[in-house]
């Protein structure tokens, strides 16, 4: 069988100018790694270190431009996973850069990095397996808080210093000043913050099933905002911002702000009729805005004490006083999202066991309603068949979730895809339980 397309002059090789071009390429990388490493050892400047960022950018746009030309022009028939490894190589370039102007704006923090990243990852880790029905991908887990601290926090500031010097710079000191810088931190964060978990609804709907995914990844880009945040005032703060800020006020503050759009998104995904969905959306949204407004404007309104003793005790008394009720109201909608979750894993379940499909058997139903009972089968397997067993059953398991939220989705008339999408989440069922190797 021909191919559908085939070069005119087909080569057995490449032509000698990719060569010659991959050769000028690399000559030029290594040529700014050089000058790099030498310029760090001569200058003993760590602003240095932001050229073998631009090393690692230049390389990653020149990957990610090579594989949307062949992709398009060359490759018709692989295009798709060109453009994809493309979009990913590009995307990575930007996250490069954007995390080197943070540093840059920080001072060079690295010590205020370090000690950020574990608590961040902690927090994130601990978030995921709060939810226990169907836990989110780590790929979008960390997409989300790298938009955060990233993306979001970049274009804060961008927005913050245009608000600054047009609007705050016709004010005079006082009240109105402070109002205006209060509303314009809570308006400016939480709108970059705010349109990464939209983002990810849009483009990864599957994965976005109610409020709780939507809690979940908007704690996730809170955290990632929180983490940058962290390392800008530890530049200016000391040791003493780390403390509050990653640990009293860790799954409050940004965390718990993003979160509450995450849950108006998620609410909006079940929610009928376009309006009823924006209107929940932008009501997130608002609230979101106001418990940052009013953290802010506390803090403009009620100086914090210079005593040591009662600043120790002032900080946790307005992380409880401000954040505290919306933090609740955040935990009251994360828990009873997984309650109505886990009633609609129980029903589609025991639906999906009784059309003898075989993907869901009736005596998998109980386990598979049990997180704890899922991990014991999981356990089981790993200690009679090892590690491809268990990884087997964790495949199945998954597929298995993923075609009763589906099942629950259409019930609920909340999905715009077609029935086949259900007929392929149970094929792939099947697949997996009969592919294993007995």
């Amino acid at each position: 069988m021909q191919p559908l397309y085939q070069a005119a002059n087909p080569r057995p090789h490449r032509p000698p100018r990719y060569w010659l071009a991959l050769a000028l390429g690399g000559a030029v990388v290594a040529a700014m790694l050089v000058g790099s490493i030498i310029d760090l050892v001569a200058l003993r400047s760590t602003i240095v270190l932001l050229d073998l960022l631009g090393v690692v950018i230049v390389g990653l746009i020149t990957f990610g431009s090579w594989l949307v030309i062949v992709g398009v022009d060359r490759r018709p028939d692989i295009r798709r996973r060109h453009l994809v490894v493309a979009g990913i190589a590009l995307s990575l370039a930007l996250g490069i850069w954007l995390l080197g102007v943070n540093l840059l704006y920080a001072g060079l923090n690295f010590a205020g990095v370090l000690l950020s990243l574990p608590t961040t990852g902690l927090a994130l880790y601990l978030i995921r397996r709060l939810d226990y029905n169907e836990r989110e991908p780590w790929r979008l887990i960390l997409v989300a808080a790298g938009w955060g601290a990233v993306v979001a926090t970049t274009l804060a500031i961008i927005f913050e210093a245009m608000w600054s010097f047009s609007i705050d710079g016709g004010l005079i000191p006082g009240p109105g000043l402070q109002v205006s810088t209060a509303f314009s931190a809570a308006l400016l964060e939480e709108t970059p913050k705010g349109v990464a978990v939209m983002l990810l609804f849009m483009v990864m709907r599957n994965e976005f099933d109610d409020v709780v995914d939507g809690i979940v990844y908007g704690a996730a880009v809170g955290l990632g905002f929180n983490f940058m945040e962290t390392v800008v005032y530890m530049s200016v703060g000391g040791f003493g911002q780390w403390i509050f800020r990653q640990w009293l006020g860790l799954f409050l503050g940004h965390a718990t702000y993003t979160a509450l759009i995450g849950a108006g998104i998620g609410i909006a995904r079940q929610v009928p009729g376009l309006g009823r969905k924006a209107l929940t959306i932008l009501s997130g949204f608002i609230i979101a805005v106001a418990a940052h407004f009013a953290w802010d404007a506390w803090i403009w309104y009620f100086p914090r004490p210079s005593d040591p003793g009662l600043l120790l005790l002032s900080i946790p008394a307005q992380y409880l006083a401000v954040d505290g009720p919306f933090f609740i109201a955040v935990a009251a909608m994360f828990i009873l999202g997984l309650r109505i979750e886990g009633r609609a894993l129980a029903r589609e379940l025991a639906s999906e066991a009784a059309t003898g499909s075989g993907a869901v058997l009736p005596q998998e139903v109980p386990v598979l309603v049990s997180p704890a009972r899922r991990f014991e089968a999981r356990m089981r397997m790993l200690s009679s068949r090892g590690l491809q067993g268990y990884l087997w059953l964790r495949r199945l398991q998954r597929a298995q979730l993923d075609l009763v939220l589906e099942r629950w989705h259409r019930a609920r008339l909340e999905i715009d895809e077609p029935l086949e999408a259900e007929l392929r989440l149970r094929d792939k069922v099947l697949a997996i339980r009969y592919g294993v190797r007995t």
